[in-house]
């Protein structure tokens, strides 16, 4: 195995060096100033030890004073000593800027390291999506595979029931032409897609029971109106009507014998969703199967009272019902209309 050879680093800069002899340089300058400080404060402190008699006032005026001979080397020192102070803030600006040049370098180093880390985890994540779009690549192949052999094998199907004998279905359509039902009838609604049975047989017959009570009612009046039920979702709201022997308007006679009979119903539901949807009630064990297939086509007919928007539902019932040649008789209602039926009304004419 080669190994690979490290690169070699390049001598970081430091400041320690450089601090270290701005340190000594105040330093020294400190010292050159507490000297000068020191020497002067001597200096006049040993002025006054010989004190020189004081000249006569004539000489005083007429003698100019002598110059002082470590005055210039005062100015000379204090000359120096300003040098050396502005050289000192120079260098105090060099460090300051020195400070900040090391701040920025520290800054740039942390902004290289989280570069370098946001490189690696892209190149990760890279490396993880080609990986997935080899597995894909692979399973793509797999599929393709399996696509082919799926194809062979639908094409060798499709080649067997082409070569066989195509089946012919005979279509019976009812002659156009229809006939008052005079057999046991059947009421069906269709209704929002759904076909519910009425059991108008056992309503009536709840009206039955009733008959002589209401029979009663009608000495003092032509008609009277009642509810029975319900049956299923259904109820019945019937009217029976005395035979009118009179003169219209008059009060009935209540004394004589009368006739009386039902005159009208109307089919109420008592159920907002009822019955069954077309793929339900053509299922063997549905509730409209198990009324229908039970049906003698010689004694029995069927109604459906047909909404506007159930004549799909209807349609396929209705051919269900022409293969078991039973007699199908069809009542279209608008929206909103009730099931309804009275004596002055037409009968179901079927096909």
């Amino acid at each position: 195995m080669i190994r690979r050879r490290r690169k070699t680093r390049e001598i970081e800069f430091s400041f320690d060096s450089f601090l270290d002899v701005v340190a000594n340089v105040v330093g020294i300058i400190i010292r050159l100033i507490l000297v000068v400080w020191v020497g002067a404060r001597s200096y006049g402190t040993l002025q006054p030890v010989a004190e020189v008699p004081a000249p006569p006032a004539a000489v005083a005026e007429d003698t100019p004073g002598e110059p002082d001979p470590l005055e210039g080397a005062l100015t000379a020192e204090r000359k120096q000593l300003a040098e050396v102070e502005a050289a000192l803030r120079e260098q105090l600006a060099q460090l300051d800027l020195a400070r900040q040049q090391v701040k920025l370098t520290d800054r740039e180093v942390e902004q290289l390291a989280e570069r370098r880390q946001k490189l690696a985890d892209e190149r990760a994540r890279l490396e993880r999506g080609s990986e997935k779009a080899k597995q894909a690549t692979q399973a793509a192949a797999l599929s393709m595979t399996d696509l082919r052999e799926r194809l062979r094998r639908l094409t060798e199907e499709i080649k067997a029931v082409e070569a066989q004998p195509r089946a012919k279905k005979v279509v019976r359509y009812r002659t156009p032409v229809s006939k008052p039902l005079d057999a046991e009838e059947l009421l069906f609604e269709c209704h929002k897609g759904r076909v519910t049975f009425i059991d108008i047989g056992a309503l009536l017959d709840d009206v039955k029971h009733g008959l002589r009570a209401k029979g009663e009612e009608l000495r003092t009046s032509w008609e009277v109106s009642d509810v029975v039920g319900p049956v299923g979702p259904f109820q019945l709201r019937y009217k029976l009507e005395r035979e009118r022997d009179s003169v219209p308007g008059t009060v009935p006679d209540g004394g004589g014998s009368y006739r009386y009979g039902l005159s009208a119903w109307i089919v109420e539901p008592v159920t907002e969703v009822r019955g069954e949807a077309a793929e339900q009630a053509l299922k063997a064990g549905s509730e409209f199967r198990q009324i229908v297939d039970g049906l003698d086509p010689q004694y029995a007919a069927v109604t459906f009272w047909v909404y506007a928007d159930s004549f799909p539902l209807y349609r396929r019932l209705r051919d269900y019902l022409y293969d078991r040649d039973l007699v199908v008789a069809g009542r279209p209602l608008p929206e909103g209309a009730p099931i309804a039926s009275s004596r002055h009304g037409t009968v179901s004419r079927g096909q």
